[in-house]
């Protein structure tokens, strides 16, 4: 039987979680709950202070140990701090930017044991909570008006969202030899990227699109240039019709207006999709 859990990170571990497309990690003192985690359990992410409160749950896909630090943490240490674990499906993430208005409030966990770092709790409260999201998902779905994304990390963030809703491992700055893609999504944990984004709010466009035909001629993945048209696309139509060429039949250029969209109606359907129960 399908468990429920409740684990416990800073806000900032929690966003590096997200835009590694779901993953979690636990210490050695946990191996006794890690090792009763299954595929297919809740998981709600808590995020301490200053949200103090849930923003996201999702369910386990996989468990693993890993020996590669991912953590700041870790990575100033070069040690690993949390070797145990676990990747989840993102079901339902707050807007970060609303984390601290938004938050899901615990009024059925006694306040200090969310600090313990993971805990079980009882089906029926995860279920309780898995509606909260919903309703408050379907609330943010009645808005009328979609999100702006006016900066580089806005647009990052709702790729990453749009991808993970889609069933995707989903990541930004994601490596490429001697560069870093702005956002990749990939089928599982050890596949190349499928989809590349590159990501144009200013900058310089030549650079752009000579990542996307690298990773196009690398890993024939399907390439995306996302942006502002208006500050970019004469020039870009310029550039694929000489220098690059060679990817113009492949390369699309998506407007950030219809990015948002996308991400709001993916969002509202996944929300419906929880309310009735049909996940």
């Amino acid at each position: 039987m399908n468990k429920a859990w409740i684990a416990v990170g800073s806000p900032e571990h929690w966003q590096l979680a997200f835009d590694q497309g779901g993953i979690w990690g636990l210490i050695e003192s946990h191996e006794k709950q890690w090792t009763r985690i299954e595929r297919g359990d809740l998981i709600f992410c808590y995020a301490k202070s200053p949200v103090s409160g849930l923003v996201a749950y999702g369910r386990v896909t996989k468990t693993f140990r890993q020996d590669r630090p991912l953590w700041p943490p870790e990575i100033q240490s070069n040690s690993v701090i949390w070797p145990l674990r676990f990747e989840f499906e993102v079901l339902d993430l707050v807007d970060t930017a609303a984390w601290e208005l938004a938050r899901i409030k615990l009024k059925d966990v006694p306040p200090q044991r969310p600090q313990s770092g993971f805990l079980e709790i009882p089906l029926d409260l995860g279920a309780r909570l898995s509606t909260k999201f919903a309703d408050k998902m379907l609330q943010g779905a009645a808005q009328p008006e979609d999100a702006v994304l006016a900066n580089h990390d806005d647009i990052q963030r709702v790729l990453i969202e749009i991808g993970s809703l889609q069933h995707f491992i989903a990541e930004k700055e994601y490596p490429m030899q001697k560069e870093r893609l702005d956002v990749v999504w990939r089928k599982v944990i050890n596949s190349v990227p499928t989809y590349v984004f590159e990501v144009q709010v200013g900058g310089d466009v030549y650079h752009a699109l000579g990542k996307l035909k690298h990773a196009y001629d690398l890993w024939n993945s399907r390439i995306f240039l996302v942006g502002d048209l208006k500050g970019f696309r004469e020039k870009a139509d310029l550039l694929l019709s000489g220098t690059f060429h060679e990817i113009q039949p492949a390369v699309q250029i998506l407007d950030t207006e219809r990015v948002s969209r996308l991400h709001s109606v993916k969002r509202e359907l996944r929300a419906l999709e929880e309310a009735l129960r049909l996940l």
